[in-house]
């Protein structure tokens, strides 16, 4: 049978477009196709030209396209190539692996900024890229500002992490947070980003989670706390070009042992301490070693080279996790030389402002405020006998109630001269705050009255209830009938220099004495009581007993005060460093409650003295009695 040159064409063309479907790229790992298709931009890059993955970031790059790793964190400083990293995983698993991806930034004007600056340069740039997105250069609904649709039938959003819309609606392969230490930890009170974005990998078969940013404050940043929760905490070892082994590179500060260090503030002089040998090794020596460098994380017992095949710190052979951390700072860096951070440690060492930045984007570490700090065990340890419920000292009560979604907490205080206190007793009622049984159950509590060493019995003389936060309308509702006792509701109100309680305001629906209370000024005073280490004026007793246990001290001290540095001015502010903190509440609560009942100790004092041996009284003369005569 003769066939014309025509048709054979066309017969090859047939069989070629009904094979091509089952035609699959060569598998290649994110730094080889990186190596061979990935070029830097001009406006995104110091270099600009060929892509050459650096030896610190090939298990990082790695770990961002390696399916059985689902979760992908980098605390990182700056200079080291995270931004272009992340583009090149990006376009990788856009192209190579076909995924969906959706990025998200601090704010929408960071994402409108990305996409011009970066992501659509990198369209242009790459090659592989460019020809799956022919509108490129037009105006084309599949090239927005916040979406790019590409031929290979895959989508790109680039979107801000501020708005809780922008989590919804959306079904894709990989989230990428980029700088999450600046995003919102409650995204309008619908809960943390990362819970949130992490929503919209349910259903992909190779979910991945990549989230990166420069750190902030140590107890708050999101990229720390996401550092934790993986369990899996990776450093770049280095061998020591005199010893050989491997450490990775701290800065470790003028009197350590190990780390950078110079001579007479001469930058010149950097070179590295060995942890082991104790020898000093220059940048130009240790630089070499990089290539040399290893991942481990020795508490975990895991080590990485690249990314893909993962060992035990002894080189046996270990799983690939599905979560991990990586710790990375300008010190490795080929586009930092050692002698700029010495330099750039002179000029903050001395200006905390300036050592902050240092620290975050430098060194790549949280920076931990300096706060007035308690130990809660030392609170715990200092806990006393009491010989009744009240001690001869205390002589009025007051009680505060914490209100939370499912339970009333509440602290009953007996306060003496000198403000001196002592915790009487302390009770959680639980259930449900939308019924009346629970403030049933609170009416009796506060009704009671508790047995003073004079023999006496004290009620509670006032009581502070806080209506700010849950079931606001219920406690205005329980307060109302019940303010001639002294039970009234209050307000917390931030602000330095606020009054601990000001003058009671009705402007509410149920027209109650609603007290506001200076919270930063309670705070402090409290603390400063707190603090008081000898019995006397000021000093907070509390019982030896089951109530007052480890928790309740650890709630006592789970607030401190830091100074913050806003645009180069300080600026106070009460941090909580453990979600838990009811207990320093309470304690806040009862002093405005002492601070409206405004007792009088010394008549409160008097009234309550035993006297040991009363003499008896006279027996009262008969009245004599007149009658009245008329006239």
């Amino acid at each position: 049978m003769t066939i014309s040159e025509k048709q054979l064409s066309n017969f090859q063309a047939a069989v070629k477009k009904g094979l091509s479907t089952f035609w699959r790229p060569m598998p290649m790992t994110a730094v080889e196709w990186a190596d061979e298709h990935f070029f830097l931009s001009a406006e995104s890059s110091y270099l600009e030209g060929r892509w050459e993955t650096l030896p610190f970031q090939v298990a990082i790059l790695n770990s961002m396209g390696n399916d059985e790793i689902r979760v992908v964190n980098l605390m990182k400083s700056a200079r080291v190539g995270y931004s272009q990293m992340l583009k090149a995983a990006l376009a990788y698993m856009l192209e190579h692996k076909k995924r969906n991806q959706l990025l998200f930034q601090p704010t929408d004007a960071a994402a409108s900024g990305f996409m011009k600056a970066h992501i659509e340069s990198m369209i242009r740039d790459v090659p592989v890229v460019k020809a799956l997105a022919p509108w490129y250069g037009k105006k084309h609904r599949d090239n927005t500002l916040d979406t790019k649709k590409f031929s290979n039938k895959r989508q790109l959003w680039c979107l801000g992490g501020t708005a809780a819309k922008n989590y919804r609606e959306k079904s894709v392969d990989t989230v990428i947070y980029d700088e999450l230490a600046a995003f919102p930890a409650d995204v309008e009170k619908e809960g943390a980003p990362t819970f949130l974005g992490d929503r919209r990998l349910e259903g992909s078969v190779f979910g991945k989670s990549i989230r990166g940013s420069t750190p902030k404050n140590k107890h708050e940043c999101q990229i720390e706390r996401a550092c934790k929760e993986s369990g899996v905490m990776l450093h770049y070892e280095l061998p020591c070009p005199h010893c050989g082994e491997l450490q990775y590179f701290q800065w470790g500060g003028p009197d350590a042992d190990f780390g950078m260090k110079f001579q007479n503030s001469d930058p010149s002089s950097v070179a590295y301490l060995c942890a082991h040998c104790g020898v000093l090794g220059t940048y130009a020596e240790w630089m070499p070693q990089q290539y040399k460098g290893i991942w481990r994380d020795r508490n975990a017992n895991l080590a990485t080279q690249d990314g893909m095949r993962w060992t035990t710190i002894d080189d046996r052979h270990a799983d690939t996790p599905e979560f991990v951390s990586f710790h990375i700072w300008s010190a490795y860096s080929p586009f930092t030389d050692w002698r700029r951070l010495v330099l750039d440690w002179l000029k903050a060492k001395d200006d905390v402002g300036k050592l902050k930045t240092f620290v975050n984007t430098i060194l790549g570490e949280t920076w931990e405020e300096q706060g007035e700090k308690l130990d809660s065990d030392e609170l715990y340890r200092r806990r006393e006998n009491y010989i009744a419920d009240i001690p001869l000292g205390g002589v009025v009560l007051t009680c505060a109630v914490d209100v939370q979604d499912d339970r009333l907490e509440c602290e009953v205080k007996a306060w003496g001269p000198g403000e001196e206190s002592w915790a009487v007793d302390f009770k959680i009622l639980y259930g449900d705050l939308a019924k009346p049984d629970i403030w049933n159950e609170l009416d009796s509590f506060l009704s009671q009255s508790y047995q003073h060493e004079s023999g006496n019995k004290l009620p509670i003389a006032c009581t502070c209830i806080d209506s700010g936060g849950h079931f606001t309308q219920e406690v205005y509702k329980f307060v109302k009938p019940r303010e001639s006792r002294r039970i009234f509701a209050i307000k917390g109100v931030g602000g330095i220099g606020r009054p601990i309680v000001s003058r009671p305001s009705t402007s509410n629906k149920a027209k109650i004495k609603l007290f506001a209370v200076g919270t930063d000024t309670s705070k402090e005073l409290v603390i400063a009581h707190l603090q008081i280490q000898e019995h006397g004026s000021g000093y907070y007793h509390y019982p030896i007993n089951s109530k007052f246990d480890e928790e309740f001290f650890k709630q006592l001290t789970a607030e401190e005060r830091r100074t913050r540095y806003l645009k180069g001015h300080a600026v106070l502010e009460w941090i909580k460093i453990r979600k838990r903190n009811e207990a320093f509440d309470l304690e806040v609560y009862n002093l405005a409650a002492r601070e409206i009942l405004n007792p009088n100790y010394a008549a409160l004092a008097e009234h309550l003295k035993v006297v040991e041996n009363p003499s008896p009284k006279p027996k009262p003369k008969p009245r004599r009695r007149f009658k009245m005569k008329g006239f």
